[in-house]
């Protein structure tokens, strides 16, 4: 009886964290209501990479309290380099050519950060 109870108990505690996780029900909402309209995909995008950056901000401060200061520097050099690299590897220096090099940035940008917020999240719950 203990254990039905304990099962129930887990099935509501991880939808919640899984929530926390990936796309926002905002931008699933915004992608489907979007249409074919380029500009209104690119908002969609531009609006979820700007929370999904907060996000991963956040995140990462978190992530931050839990190492020595010695493991912090490396941290804070590590995340330095990995925003250097997204921007490289999404070619941010040409978002502002086109509103299709926008909308190609602003996606690109967005999976790199949910994948990188994901991981710290997964990793503070972790440590």
């Amino acid at each position: 009886m203990l254990l039905k109870y304990w099962g129930l108990g887990l099935i509501l505690i991880l939808p919640m964290h899984a929530q926390a996780m990936g796309y926002s029900a905002e931008y699933v909402k915004c992608m489907n209501s979007a249409g074919t309209g380029s500009t209104s995909l690119a908002n969609c995008i531009q609006s979820e990479f700007n929370k999904q950056d907060d996000r991963l901000k956040s995140l990462f401060k978190q992530t931050l309290d839990l190492y020595s200061d010695k493991e912090k520097k490396a941290q804070k050099k590590y995340q330095k380099q990995w925003l250097k690299q997204r921007s490289q590897q999404c070619d941010k220096d040409q978002k502002s050519v086109s509103d299709d090099y926008k909308m190609k940035y602003y996606n690109c940008a967005l999976k790199q950060t949910v994948n990188r917020a994901n991981s710290l999240e997964k990793l503070t719950y972790r440590l």
